[in-house]
């Protein structure tokens, strides 16, 4: 009985001093000045939020009096349904300098990895560029 008592007080001063030397470690790493500071959730900070959730496909067909259709999908990458989507359509002139900007919405709900169509009338460019702009996402019933 002596010797199952030892061993488990052994075992207890064991995982205690290895608690202690792991904090130890941690509480040095976490104070250590030289480390970099970078504190992201994505590697992908350089283009709009949008991009990180979203992609578009879509085209670009003539429309009457200098307007231009723009149609296609947005298609959701996160796992939750999205609202109030809009899109940003860029105008480019020949150079790829901007000319024209507008949002505009995008109709209903993106459901999560889903897709919702959209039709959407601009003024005519040469080029366009095609991007969610602003989002609101759901979140799913239950959770918290």
């Amino acid at each position: 009985m002596l010797r199952i008592y030892v061993l488990a007080m052994a075992g207890v001063v064991a995982t205690t001093a290895g608690v202690i030397a792991l904090d130890q470690t941690m509480a040095r790493a976490d104070w250590d000045e030289t480390a970099p500071m970078t504190k992201t959730l994505n590697d992908d900070t350089t283009g709009p939020l949008g991009n990180r959730f979203f992609h578009v496909d879509w085209k670009a067909t003539p429309g009457r009096q200098g307007q231009e259709d723009i149609s296609g999908y947005v298609y959701n990458d996160a796992g939750n349904a999205a609202v109030s989507v809009e899109l940003r359509i860029t105008g480019l002139d020949a150079s790829g300098q901007n000319v024209a900007d507008v949002v505009r919405p995008v109709e209903g709900s993106v459901p999560g990895y889903g897709r919702a169509f959209f039709d959407v009338r601009v003024p005519r460019s040469p080029s366009y560029r095609v991007a969610v702009t602003s989002f609101d996402f759901i979140e799913p019933r239950g959770a918290k």
